[in-house]
């Protein structure tokens, strides 16, 4: 049978198959021995192939490849660092802020995004609550980023603005939800599921059938196609992969081709573009000190 990983759980599996019936399963053999050895073997999105045990339980025989990951720095034994996937086989990014309370972190903006170019992923950045108001902060905020390519929407549920081209934006598509407490990231899925507040990701211990609560993560399907991924303990984000930097700070690689030397690091050499742009207040010093501690993980 083929299905789709909605939960994990300390070595449970959940999966929901092509006929839309939900499994608790384990993993066989060799995937069990990379499981134990900290290797992210499975993660939501994974596509695997597993036998039926009994009328809801089975196990995963094998895993399809990955098209796309989301991937972040967690903590592994004895100090080290090890690669977390987040979900697997998405397509885009959805980074949720709001406009004024709590206030956002263009940082952790930042290392959403990097993470995201880093797999390839489109990014959407949404203002929500924007029945509060804009502030002149958040007016050039979303100017820039959508100067540095990326989609920007804002959006109130209270008003319903911008509810309906949010909604067109994810129809069909796979996408991994992020954002802090507190910006309105569980209202925002309820008015994208015209108020149907379900979401299936867990299975129920007594039905075993796909629960609407899940304390590890939850996949929405979307009224219009396409699932909307939130998993918990996005507030802190650690990038695994740089690959995507020069992506994510685009201005800062344009700027670094006028450096003097080809190896600039934008710290103290002379003739660096870098620098002279934020002396001349055209480049915000905070972003280029981000820049430079992602880049210091490559």
């Amino acid at each position: 049978m083929k299905g789709e990983v909605v939960n994990v759980q300390k070595g449970m599996y959940h999966v929901k198959s092509e006929d839309g019936d939900f499994f608790r399963c384990l993993l066989r053999g060799k995937l069990l021995k990379l499981e134990r050895e900290e290797k992210s073997i499975l993660a939501v999105g994974d596509e695997v192939l597993f036998e039926r045990l009994q009328k809801d339980q089975g196990i995963i025989t094998a895993i399809e490849e990955r098209r796309s990951s989301l991937v972040r720095k967690g903590a592994g034994k004895k100090g080290r660092h090890l690669e977390q996937v987040i979900a697997a086989n998405i397509d885009q990014l959805l980074v949720v802020v709001a406009v004024k309370d709590p206030p956002y972190k263009k940082s952790l903006i930042e290392r959403y995004i990097t993470s995201a170019r880093s797999s390839s992923l489109d990014v959407i950045i949404v203002f929500n609550k924007a029945d509060l108001g804009f502030s002149e902060r958040t007016i050039e905020d979303s100017k820039v980023y959508r100067e540095l390519g990326y989609t920007v929407k804002f959006t109130s549920v209270l008003t319903g603005t911008g509810i309906d081209e949010l909604a067109g934006l994810l129809s069909g598509k796979s996408t991994v939800l992020a954002g802090s407490s507190g910006v309105g990231k569980s209202s925002l899925v309820n008015a994208l599921l015209n108020g149907d507040s379900a979401k299936t990701g867990e299975v129920s211990s007594s039905t075993h059938k796909g629960k609407h609560t899940t304390t590890s993560s939850s996949v929405y399907y979307l009224p219009g196609g396409g699932k909307l991924i939130d998993v918990p303990g996005m507030r802190e984000f650690a990038v695994s992969d740089t690959e995507g930097l020069d992506e994510a700070f685009n201005d800062i690689a344009e700027l670094s081709r006028g450096c003097r030397f080809n190896d600039c690091t934008h710290t103290v050499e002379p003739g660096c573009a870098v620098l002279k742009a934020v002396e001349e207040g055209t480049l915000e010093k905070r972003r280029l000190r981000n820049y430079l501690r992602i880049k210091q993980y490559e």
